[in-house]
C-alpha cells in the first residue's frame, strides 16, 4: 500500500504543478504536429529506417517473430533510460531546458509513428496503431508527463532557490514521486509486452 506520506507528497504535487503539465502537454502535443509532418518531408528509406527505430511493431509487421518478454524487456530498458535521464538533470536543475524537449521527442515517435502507419497501410495501418500502441500509450504518456513534471518543477525550485547545497530530504521527496509515477510506467511496458502483441494479431489475421 502507498505510504501517508506518499499520498501527502503526489497531492501536494497534482495540485501545485497544474502549469508544469500544461506546459508538457503542449510541448508533447507539439512533437506529435512535427513527427506527423516529418512523414511528407523523408524519403521512403528514411521513413522506413526512423520507422523501425521509434517501434518495434514495424517488424512485427514484418511477419519477424517477437517474444512477449522480449517486448517487455526492450519497452522496459528503453523507458528506463528516460526517466533515468529525467531524474539526473532534475536533480541538479538543468530540467527546465531538457525535460520539456525529452516530452517533445516522445510525441515527435508517435506522430511520426501513428502518421507512417497510416499513411502506408491506410485502414490496416490505423488499426494497428489502434491496437498497437493506443493500449500502452494511454499508460505509458500520463506516466511520463507525471515524471517530467516532477522533474521541471525540482529544477524550478532549485533554481527559484538558488540553493547550493542539496538537502536529503528533499532528493528523498522528489525520488519517492519519480518511482511513484514510474510504476505507472512499468505497467504501461507491462502491457506492451504482453497484451498488445494480442491485440496485433487480431488484427493482422482479421485484415
Amino acid at each position: 500500500m502507498i505510504s501517508t506520506r506518499t499520498r501527502n507528497l503526489s497531492k501536494r504535487h497534482f495540485q501545485n504543478n497544474f502549469i508544469v503539465y500544461f506546459i508538457l502537454v503542449i510541448f508533447f502535443v507539439i512533437g506529435i504536429i512535427i513527427g506527423a509532418i516529418l512523414i511528407n518531408r523523408l524519403s521512403a528509406e528514411e521513413k522506413l529506417k526512423i520507422a523501425n527505430y521509434f517501434s518495434w511493431i514495424f517488424k512485427y509487421i514484418g511477419e519477424k517473430n517477437y517474444r512477449s518478454i522480449d517486448i517487455f524487456k526492450l519497452s522496459l530498458f528503453s523507458n528506463v533510460k528516460i526517466v533515468l535521464v529525467i531524474w539526473i538533470i532534475g536533480l541538479i536543475g538543468l530540467g527546465i531546458l531538457i525535460i520539456p524537449i525529452i516530452l517533445c521527442c516522445k510525441g515527435v515517435a508517435i506522430g511520426f509513428t501513428v502518421g507512417f502507419l497510416v499513411k502506408e497501410f491506410g485502414i490496416k495501418g490505423f488499426m494497428f496503431a489502434l491496437s498497437g500502441l493506443l493500449p500502452h500509450y494511454l499508460i505509458i504518456i500520463p506516466g511520463f508527463l507525471a515524471i517530467g513534471s516532477v522533474g521541471l518543477s525540482y529544477s524550478m525550485y532549485r533554481v527559484k532557490s538558488k540553493r547550493n547545497r542539496i538537502y536529503s530530504k528533499d532528493i528523498a521527496d522528489y525520488s519517492i514521486l519519480i518511482l511513484l509515477f514510474f510504476i505507472i510506467v512499468i505497467v504501461g511496458s507491462f502491457v506492451e509486452g504482453f497484451i498488445t502483441p494480442y491485440f496485433l494479431n487480431l488484427i493482422r489475421f482479421s485484415l
